[in-house]
């Protein structure tokens, strides 16, 4: 009798919890959303409506929509510097005075330009001040881009279903007090084996959203310009010159070129000749 009413008991929280899945899924952002526009009733202090509904703010000057808001903003930034070096260091003291980090950091070389592509993250409050400072050292902006997402909905459903997870999870562990034999052990541990895996997916899920929330990550470029750019296009007959007078430097690289040949070359000759010159008193001392 036990065993069967064990058995009757994890089917019906199963059932229930898919119901309050999908019942999430749906009805919690318009509910939180009409709550945000106008004030809200007076309701039971019944505990189910409390884990299922998350805690809302009280009231205060500015609307509840406006406070809660989760915002992930991001930044793309490529800039040209006059003093690659000088700028680097005000570029870092920038992060340091703004409470970031540099996450990853590649400095490359080219005939043309010296550049230095970082990722830098930066609280999402202190975003904008990091951009002024960044700009400052800026001759000239190659690229600003900014980027908002509205992750709202995707946080609120998140604490939900953990919170829905959670009170489940509760629910069988009283089950799994009641339990007589090794049997319903077993069924019970595999339920809640399978709750608890599902809630800690969704917890690494929402602590993935809140440090995206409250870090902004800023890719940023900074380079400077060789001296090789900077020189201005030379005219046609002067280009035609030089290239003449690269090819005349070249025939000279290559006649160079075959002087550190020449020893290996008389050594190939001295070989051949005493080998030739072996094989002809061979042949006469065979006749």
């Amino acid at each position: 009798m036990n065993n069967y009413f064990i058995l009757i008991a994890i089917f019906a929280v199963t059932a229930c919890q898919s119901k309050q899945q999908e019942a999430l899924s749906e009805a919690s952002m318009p509910q939180r959303m009409a709550a945000m526009k106008a004030p809200a009733p007076e309701q039971d202090d019944s505990s189910t409506d409390e884990e299922l509904t998350p805690e809302l703010p009280a009231p205060t000057g500015q609307p509840a929509a406006t406070t809660n808001r989760k915002i992930i903003r991001n930044a793309q930034v490529r800039i040209r510097v006059s003093d690659f070096n000088t700028s680097g260091k005000a570029i870092e003291k920038a992060i340091t005075q703004s409470g970031g980090q540099i996450a990853n950091s590649n400095e490359t070389k080219s005939d043309n330009s010296i550049e230095n592509a970082l990722t830098v993250r930066v609280p999402a409050a202190r975003l904008d001040a990091f951009l002024t400072l960044v700009l400052k050292e800026s001759i000239f902006t190659d690229t600003k881009t900014i980027t908002a997402e509205d992750v709202t909905r995707r946080y609120v459903d998140t604490e939900a279903r953990i919170r829905s997870k959670k009170a489940v999870e509760e629910t069988y562990l009283k089950l799994l007090k009641q339990a007589r034999t090794v049997e319903d052990v077993l069924k019970v541990e595999e339920q809640l084996g399978q709750i608890r895996e599902e809630r800690e997916v969704q917890e690494a899920e929402l602590r993935q959203l809140k440090d995206e929330v409250a870090l902004s990550t800023v890719n940023l470029t900074y380079y400077q310009q060789t001296e090789v750019a900077l020189r201005p296009e030379e005219p046609i007959y002067a280009q035609i010159w030089h290239n003449f007078t690269d090819g005349f430097r070249l025939m000279g690289d290559v006649l160079v070129g075959l002087f550190y040949f020449l020893p290996l070359g008389l050594v190939g000759f001295g070989v051949g000749w005493f080998i030739l010159r072996w094989r002809k008193q061979r042949r006469k001392a065979v006749k």
